[in-house]
């Protein structure tokens, strides 16, 4: 009778253990009841705040430390001790993009930087879902979307995943091809393109794309193809391509401010994807409607013409005789770095140089960036694809 009371006991305290070591697996999210949940030095309400986190953000490792606290690391790579009161479990699950270009962020809010994007019909896991974001891993990387941008329910793929991309026009009967204001037959045609055109596929809604090149709107997929023609058929794309495509030009500004790089031709419509520093050279890609495609480093996208010139920074016009010419400045010349915080914490890298600018991301100390111009008391940086403005004095040479 004993013995059998013995192993009653142990069988209860083994179903009573199981709970925790499923919880202590799970990741988490914390909900209702804080927008600033503080994740301290000790599990103590008056031990040292090392840094808040808002709904939603993720906690990928969780150990219990007793009924208030439990010892967390979060998404971003924090640790520390938060009370378990406002974390919650979420199990994982599979879902599907619903949209294209989706933004994958670092963070849950639009304020964190875009890490990658993603496009409709993507697979991904769910590994939380807060009120408003997930936290997701995907083939693009683990980062957070919103959560209304995903669906339980497998979605018609766009085609649009791994745009833009070269693309070259093709026609059966070697007649030129239409592009269009809109996609679709009703639209006004814009002008044509010659069979063997190069072009830029920039988005694909179905049966259409939109494309730029000579001529820019948008055109059937189905006289499009990835493959270049061969020698000898069709119409040279260098016949009617951009003859600017592939000069430099140098970002102005008749108020010396950062001109805005955008994902599209239009202030309207299109998001900022970066800011450029006046006297940055970009590459030019294609030039139409007073907007132009340009690229900066691994960076693409549309400035206005206005905000472009040939002319070197530095350089000056020819003085007309008995004038004095104008001083010169020295470029910036860019320089490799190291990010370095006293505390070993990650350092914020702004939208623009100031503190009431968003954080764009975090960079750990100790991560090499290419510091690229300066601004007072602030460098702007490449780290990445991303660009952003640091303190200069967590920047070390």
């Amino acid at each position: 009778m004993m013995k059998k009371r013995s192993f009653l006991l142990i069988l209860m305290v083994l179903v009573l253990a199981l709970p925790m070591t499923v919880a202590s697996a799970a990741t988490y999210y914390y909900v209702s009841g804080t927008s600033s949940l503080k994740i301290r030095e000790l599990p103590d309400s008056n031990a040292k705040v090392l840094d808040s986190y808002r709904k939603d953000f993720a906690v990928v490792s969780y150990k219990k430390y007793d009924s208030n606290w439990a010892y967390v690391h979060f998404s971003d790579g924090a640790e520390g001790y938060v009370m378990r009161k406002y974390l919650k479990s979420s199990s994982t699950s599979t879902a599907y993009v619903t949209k294209d270009d989706s933004a994958l962020r670092s963070g849950p809010a639009a304020s964190f930087s875009e890490t990658a994007t993603l496009y409709q019909g993507d697979k991904v896991k769910v590994l939380t879902s807060g009120a408003t974001w997930s936290y997701i891993s995907a083939s693009a990387g683990t980062g957070y979307v919103r959560k209304s941008l995903l669906s339980s329910s497998p979605v018609k793929k766009s085609g649009n995943a791994g745009t833009p991309y070269t693309a070259y026009v093709v026609n059966p009967n070697n007649r030129t091809v239409n592009v269009r204001r809109g996609a679709g037959k009703g639209y006004a045609v814009d002008g044509e393109l010659s069979p063997g055109t190069e072009v830029t596929v920039e988005k694909v809604n179905g049966a259409w794309s939109l494309i730029t090149g000579p001529v820019s709107g948008w055109m059937m997929t189905a006289y499009l193809s990835k493959t270049a023609p061969k020698s000898g058929t069709g119409t040279a794309a260098t016949s009617t391509k951009d003859p600017s495509a592939g000069k430099t030009r140098y970002i102005t500004s008749p108020n010396g401010k950062s001109v805005n790089l955008r994902h599209g031709p239009s202030e309207k419509g299109y998001a900022v994807r970066a800011t450029l520093d006046v006297g940055m050279a970009v590459t030019l890609v294609s030039s139409e409607n007073g907007w132009s495609k340009v690229r900066s480093g691994v960076l693409s996208g549309y400035v206005k013409n206005e905000f472009l010139t040939s002319r070197k920074p530095g350089t000056t016009a020819t003085p007309k005789p008995g004038e004095t010419p104008a001083p010169t400045k020295s470029p910036f010349k860019s320089f490799s770095a190291t990010i370095f915080s006293g505390n070993g914490r990650k350092v914020n890298v702004r939208r623009d140089a100031g503190t009431g600018y968003a954080t764009v991301t975090q960079i750990p100390s100790g991560e090499k960036v290419t510091v690229v111009a300066e601004k007072g008391k602030w460098y702007k940086i490449n780290y990445g694809d991303i660009s952003g403005y640091v303190m200069k004095e967590y920047v070390k040479k």
